[in-house]
C-alpha cells in the first residue's frame, strides 16, 4: 500500500465587501513555474470551494506537468455566473485595479492561456475589452496561448472536446489585432 500526501496552497483576492474576484491562485509544486489563465469572469470558487471551472482548469494545467500552479485572472472581476451587459456598466463589471492583477499574473507566470473563449466574437464590449487586456499584456505576447481541441481554437475550458485535454496553440498579434494561430505549441516551451 502507498499513502500519497501533497499540500495545495491556496490564495484568493477579493475586494472588502467580497463582490469582486482579482486572483485565484493554486499551487501544488513551488519548484515548477506558474501558468496564468485569464478568464472571462469569476464566478464563486475561493479557498475552499472550487466551481466547475476551475476545477477544469487546475486539472488541465497539472496534466500539463510542466507547471507546478495556476493563477487565474479574468477580463472582468465581478463575482456572478452570467455578466449581465445590459443593466451594468464595464466599471460595475470591472474594478479599475484588476488591470494590474492581470499583468502581474503574466509576468510572473511563463505562460499566459487566454481562456475566455469565444465571446468576444459575438459581443462588442467583450471584444474591446479583450483589446484592452491585450493592451496591458503588452510585450508579454509571445507568452500568450489559447486552448484547442486541435480542430477549433480560442475555446473555453468548459468546451466539451477540451474538457479532459488542452492543446495549446501560441497566439499571434499584429498591429493590435489578433490573429489565427499558427500551429501547436512546441513540447517545453
Amino acid at each position: 500500500m502507498v499513502t500519497e500526501k501533497d499540500t495545495i496552497r491556496c490564495e484568493s483576492v477579493f475586494n472588502e465587501d467580497h463582490t469582486h474576484r482579482f486572483l485565484w491562485k493554486r499551487v501544488w509544486n513551488k519548484e515548477k513555474p506558474l501558468a496564468a489563465v485569464i478568464m472571462l469572469n469569476p464566478c464563486m470558487a475561493d479557498n475552499i470551494l472550487m466551481d466547475t471551472t476551475t476545477y477544469l482548469v487546475v486539472n488541465n494545467v497539472a496534466r500539463l506537468e510542466e507547471y507546478g500552479g495556476v493563477i487565474v485572472v479574468n477580463l472582468y472581476s465581478k463575482l456572478t455566473s452570467k455578466l449581465n451587459f445590459r443593466w451594468n456598466s464595464d466599471e460595475d463589471l470591472n474594478a479599475a485595479v484588476n488591470d494590474s492583477y492581470i499583468r502581474k499574473a503574466a509576468e510572473d507566470c511563463k505562460i499566459i492561456i487566454a481562456a475566455w473563449g469565444k465571446s468576444g466574437e459575438t459581443n462588442q464590449r467583450i471584444a474591446e475589452r479583450i483589446g484592452q487586456v491585450m493592451e496591458v499584456l503588452g510585450g508579454l505576447e509571445e507568452k500568450i496561448y489559447l486552448i484547442s481541441d486541435g480542430v477549433r481554437t480560442g475555446l473555453h475550458p468548459l468546451t466539451p472536446s477540451i474538457r479532459a485535454e488542452w492543446i495549446l496553440e501560441h497566439l499571434e498579434v499584429q498591429e493590435s489585432a489578433v490573429v489565427p494561430p499558427h500551429g501547436p505549441a512546441p513540447a517545453g516551451s
